[in-house]
Order: C-alpha cells, then sequence, then structure tokens
C-alpha cells in the first residue's frame, strides 16, 4: 500500500519559482483545472492506492463521487493524465451518442482523438484534443454515423454549448470563447499554488512569497498586510475546491 501512495503524490510545485509560479497553470481550461485540484486531495491519493492494489491494471472502478470515470494516477499533471469525468458531472464537456442512419446525408468526421479510447459499460469513452469527451453509446463508432443525444434538463445549456464546440472542432474552426474570464483563470491558477504551500504545512508568508513574490510581501506589514488576507483566501478557495468544488466548476461546462 505504501508504494502507491508514495508515487500518488502530486508535483511539489507546478509553477516553480518565488512570485508567478501560477503562471504556467492558467492556460488550461476547465477540466485541467479540476483535475488538478482533485489530485491534490489527500483522501483520493488513498483511494486511488487502495483501488490499484485490487485492480493493478488500472481498469477498477474508482468510486464515483470523485467525478471520475475511470482511476487516474495522481501523480499525473493535467497536461499528461488520462482524465475521463462521467457525464453526470461534466454535462458541458462529455456529449452522449448513439448510431445513427447509415443513410444520413453530409455526415460529419469528428475530430481527432487524444489518447486511446477507453471502454466501459456504459460505452465507449474518447477524448478530443478540443478538450471534450464523447461517449459513444450501444453500437456507435467514432467513425459515426452518429447522433448527438442532448437531454432536455436543466443543463440542456450546457450540452448546446458543447455540442457547438465539438461542430466548431471538426470543421478546424476555433473553439468557442472560454467561459473562464481571465480573473477567474489568475485565481484558480493563484488558489493551487496556494493550495500547494498549504499541503506542505508552508506559513502563510511563505506561500505568500510563492504566490506574489518577496516584493509585495515586503511592502506593508505582515501583520496587517492586504497580501497576508489575499492569500489566506487563496488557500481557502484552493482547499474547498480541492474537496469537491472542482466538481462544480465542471458542471459548467468548458
Amino acid at each position: 500500500m505504501a508504494a502507491p501512495l508514495a508515487r500518488s503524490r502530486p508535483d511539489r510545485s507546478p509553477g516553480g519559482g518565488a512570485g508567478g509560479g501560477w503562471r504556467p497553470l492558467v492556460a488550461l481550461d476547465v477540466s485541467g483545472f479540476a483535475w488538478e485540484f482533485l489530485r491534490r486531495n489527500p483522501d483520493y491519493h488513498v483511494d486511488y492506492a487502495r483501488d490499484l492494489a485490487d485492480r493493478p491494471t488500472g481498469q477498477g472502478g474508482i468510486d464515483a463521487r470523485w467525478g471520475l470515470r475511470f482511476p487516474v494516477d495522481p501523480a499525473l499533471p493535467a497536461a499528461r493524465a488520462e482524465v475521463f469525468w462521467r457525464p453526470e458531472v461534466a454535462p458541458g464537456i462529455v456529449i452522449p451518442f448513439e448510431a445513427g442512419d447509415r443513410d444520413l446525408e453530409r455526415m460529419a468526421t469528428p475530430p481527432p482523438f487524444v489518447g486511446a479510447p477507453r471502454r466501459a459499460e456504459d460505452g465507449l469513452h474518447v477524448r478530443l484534443a478540443a478538450g471534450l469527451q464523447m461517449l459513444l453509446r450501444g453500437d456507435a463508432r467514432p467513425d459515426g454515423p452518429l447522433v448527438v443525444v442532448l437531454g432536455f434538463d436543466r443543463d440542456f445549456g450546457l450540452r448546446v454549448r458543447a455540442a457547438e464546440a465539438l461542430q466548431r472542432a471538426a470543421g478546424g474552426r476555433a473553439a468557442p470563447r472560454s467561459r473562464l474570464t481571465a480573473a477567474q483563470r489568475l485565481r484558480l491558477a493563484r488558489s493551487l499554488l496556494a493550495l500547494d504551500g498549504a499541503l506542505r504545512h508552508d506559513s502563510y508568508r511563505q506561500i505568500a512569497e510563492a504566490v506574489f513574490g518577496l516584493e509585495a510581501v515586503d511592502r506593508e506589514d505582515w501583520r496587517t498586510a492586504s497580501v497576508r488576507d489575499a492569500t489566506i483566501r487563496l488557500v481557502r478557495t484552493g482547499r474547498a475546491l480541492m474537496r469537491g468544488g472542482y466538481l462544480k466548476l465542471l458542471k459548467g461546462g468548458l
């Protein structure tokens, strides 16, 4: 049991450096941010190690509460992890398909995959370069013909937006603008770096230096500094997202 846990420890500091170490994280999409917060959760590490011990192939049934369709090694950053989300937790990312009529005219060609498709009891799961996932149910195949299934529920708007993003990707057009603003990306990236410091048991001052830089920390008296309050809020935000808030992030789609 000890070996998988040691292997599953996240990188010490994804950005590295004092002040601005969050910069490489700003480019993450919604799915990437969600995974980065989840992979820092100590309880997920334990669950993953337990599942790995029971099913060394990595095809196990990780607890559905994490929102994952398949187990993913928490040692892997978003750029290297093959993350498949469950359709019910990410309706704006996972698009269900069924086999269409062979006589369909002007059949669209799905955009390129990322990695290998994964089979589960609910169908074939495919990751796309556009940040989306395809869930091919029943006899549906990636080479089509395919029919998009849009459940008419409270997440219908998210599903339509995901289908639009798929259409744009299939046509070689740019993806729709992310719903995350620049300010939201900045806060999420800084929250990740602040969370890393908190998980290492760094002091708030050390975390502030990593996030904002030494000059910003020394500019005011630390006991009453605005940067101290901002750092505390970032740590709280990071912990909340790690403990399940990332699921709310996923609910909003890309």
